[in-house]
């Protein structure tokens, strides 16, 4: 089993943080891997990531095909940054001769470009499995966000784990016809995105349509604003936590600037 695209309700520390203070932190490790470009640092966020996944009380599922499909891509990245970049200090050639040089500098671009990648795709697992949709709508709604807007968002996280359900099913039903995936060819997969695509379209579609009735039904956005019947509250840990995500945010600006230097 991968990991699960959708809210995983356990009784964790990471669970019974503030969400939008778990919204901030996701945004705050994308900004600073753009930010400060150094593999070593990426390295280790994402190190702590793993450990915070351990901490949820969420698998990540390093068999499934799914992260095998990242980590692969991953490899990809810092195989083809390695063969591009011919800047820095040749530790060895690929091929006989000065033909494609393998450098310190093309190597740790792509390490950092890879590690990139990983942060911010394991990041956002995290972020939906361990954040309540519903409380998050209600902390953006007690920022001053219109909970029509709030509610796009709840929507979207909400639909993850069903689009997830839809697309296993299409699988089962074409794998019980006899249609396998085949990706070593360009017709190939454009075959199998036809026999995928379409069905998880109109199923969306459906999804959508029923969604649009109930809400239009129980009169959704006539009043200018809504209740809640669960609500978020700051504690401690939320305090803590927020002082090591802008702690971050501002080592990653310092080192950026050269007034740290990492050696």
């Amino acid at each position: 089993m991968g990991p699960y695209l959708g809210f995983i309700n356990r009784n964790t520390v990471l669970h019974r943080l503030d969400p939008v203070l778990k919204l901030v932190a996701l945004c705050a490790v994308a900004v600073g891997v753009l930010i400060y470009s150094s593999w070593s640092v990426n390295a280790l966020v994402l190190i702590v990531l793993i450990v915070m996944f351990r901490v949820a009380k969420t698998r990540i599922g390093l068999a499934s095909k799914r992260v095998k499909f990242l980590l692969f891509f991953s490899i990809f990245l810092v195989l083809l940054q390695v063969l591009v970049t011919p800047n820095g200090t040749v530790l060895f050639y690929v091929l006989p001769g000065p033909a494609l040089p393998v450098t310190t500098f093309g190597l740790e671009r792509g390490l950092f470009l890879a590690l990139r990648f990983l942060l911010i795709v394991f990041s956002s697992i995290l972020f939906v499995s361990v954040t309540d949709p519903s409380l998050l709508a209600q902390g953006l709604t007690r920022l001053g966000v219109p909970y029509r807007y709030s509610f796009m968002l709840v929507v979207a996280l909400r639909f993850l784990p069903l689009f997830e359900s839809e697309n296993q099913s299409v699988r089962l039903a074409q794998k019980s016809r006899g249609i396998e995936p085949d990706v070593r060819s360009l017709s190939g997969i454009l075959r199998t995105v036809r026999y995928t695509f379409f069905p998880l379209l109109v199923s969306a579609l459906s999804r959508v349509d029923s969604l649009a009735m109930s809400m239009d039904g129980r009169g959704f956005g006539f009043a200018k604003k809504r209740t809640f019947v669960r609500r978020s509250t700051w504690s401690t840990a939320d305090t803590l936590f927020s002082a090591l995500v802008f702690g971050y945010l501002i080592m990653c600006v310092l080192l950026a600037s050269g007034f740290i230097g990492l050696y």
